[in-house]
Parts: structure tokens; C-alpha cells; sequence
């Protein structure tokens, strides 16, 4: 038998939950051994988050396609028949607006008119470039490629998305959920049926470039930094020598 929507729904706020609540928990270990200089760990709390994330993201998605009142049970369908999660968040954003603006059959970039035009290109251009590496990412590391990661043949490396693994830290993903979580709140204003999505595109819209301009405009060895030494002065203060424990 088939779950009811409302079911689904259900199942899918309970798993992001969850998530959520472990994202929490690794970036709490994560800071700490940061703050400690333990590099090694960090790195395994760093690279599980960045799995979490992708996760995260497509229970997100899931979720989304679930709220009531949202996508019909059609429109659910063919966001699931998808090739890859890329395609289902694409999928979900082309429905979004054809729901939206009543453009059920047409080809959507001719049809739409130009302000809603330039919102479907932005937020195509969202998913490309924030979304995909994400999901790029998360599938690498979910298929144990923690130190090398190969092509998609699986036949040779592939140093730019060793690249993109080495470049994040834990100030860029949790930077980077930000932005998914204002891109899925834009796609739900897109179907839910009033005029949400056009007013308020712009805070939306301003909290995800916020988050964008957050990873580039702070320097994140000068967070490491000041991070490590608020840890140092806490041990100093309870007597704890460097890389001892406190006196008995």
C-alpha cells in the first residue's frame, strides 16, 4: 500500500529534523577540534558534514515537494522521475513557475514575462553553481572517496572535485546551507498559490546573496585563529597546561 501524502510529508519533516539535529552535533565536534588544533579530526568531521549537507539537502527537497497546498501529485511524480537530484531541484523550480505564472504546455523562457524571466534565470543560475558542487560533493564522499576522488567512470582522478572537497571548511558549508534553505523557501512561494514569491523575493533573495557573500568577505583563518585562541585563554584560565588535562 501507498503512503498518503500527508504521511510523506510527515516522514519527510521528521528526517530533516533529524538531519538538522545532526549537522548540529558535527559542527559542535567539528569547532571543538578546530579550537584544539586537532586537524586530523576535524577533517572527518568536516567531510561528514559536507555528506550531511547533501543529504540535508535533498530531504529539503523532499519535504518541499510534499507541502500541502504546494505541487499536485502529477507535478510530485515527474520531480521524482528525475535522472539525478540536480535535475529533480531544476524540475521542481521549472514547475514552480509554470504553476505560478499558468504556463502549463509553453516553452517558459519565451512565455514568461521579463521580470519573471529574470527570477527563473537567476535561480537556474542558483542551482548551478551553489547547488550542483554540493551534490557532487556528497555523491564523492558518500562513495568513500574521502582522499582521492575519481571521474565518473571511475577510471582516473579528478582533481577538480578534489578541489572543491579541499576548498570548503566549516565556515563555507554551513554558509552553503543558508543558501539552500532560502532557495527552497523561494520554490515554496512559487506554488503556494498567492503572492508570496514576488513579495518577498527580495528578502529571500538578499539572505541567500548574504550567504554568498559571507564565504568570500570573512577570512576564515582569521575566525580559525580567533577561535583557537579564545579555547587557549579558557585553559589557561582553568590551569590546564597545553595539551594536558586540569590538576587534580
Amino acid at each position: 500500500m501507498v503512503a498518503s501524502s500527508a504521511a510523506l510529508y510527515k516522514a519527510h519533516v521528521k528526517n530533516l529534523r533529524a538531519v538538522n539535529t545532526a549537522l548540529e552535533r558535527v559542527f559542535r565536534e567539528l569547532n571543538g577540534s578546530l579550537a584544539r588544533g586537532d586537524h586530523i579530526t576535524a577533517d572527518a568531521f568536516l567531510k561528514t558534514g559536507m555528506l550531511l549537507l547533501g543529504g540535508w539537502a535533498e530531504n529539503r527537497l523532499r519535504k518541499l515537494t510534499y507541502e500541502p497546498n504546494g505541487f499536485s501529485a502529477a507535478e510530485r511524480t515527474a520531480i521524482r522521475a528525475s535522472n539525478s537530484q540536480l535535475d529533480a531541484w531544476k524540475v521542481a523550480l521549472e514547475l514552480g513557475f509554470r504553476k505560478r505564472y499558468v504556463l502549463p504546455n509553453a516553452h517558459l523562457l519565451a512565455a514568461l514575462p521579463i521580470t519573471p524571466r529574470s527570477y527563473y534565470q537567476t535561480l537556474s543560475g542558483v542551482i548551478e553553481n551553489e547547488l550542483k558542487p554540493i551534490i557532487e560533493i556528497r555523491n564523492k564522499l558518500a562513495h568513500g572517496q574521502w582522499s582521492r576522488t575519481l571521474n565518473s567512470e571511475n577510471d582516473d582522478f579528478s582533481p577538480a572535485l578534489m578541489a572543491s572537497i579541499n576548498n570548503e571548511n566549516a565556515h563555507t558549508v554551513k554558509c552553503k546551507m543558508r543558501i539552500l534553505e532560502s532557495m527552497a523557501r523561494l520554490i515554496h512561494d512559487l506554488v503556494a498559490g498567492n503572492h508570496a514569491f514576488e513579495r518577498d523575493f527580495d528578502s529571500h533573495f538578499r539572505n541567500l546573496e548574504n550567504a554568498k557573500r559571507d564565504i568570500s568577505a570573512r577570512s576564515y583563518n582569521d575566525w580559525l585563529q580567533s577561535m583557537q585562541a579564545k579555547f587557549q585563554r579558557g585553559r589557561q584560565a582553568r590551569n590546564i597546561p597545553s595539551g594536558g588535562v586540569p590538576p587534580v
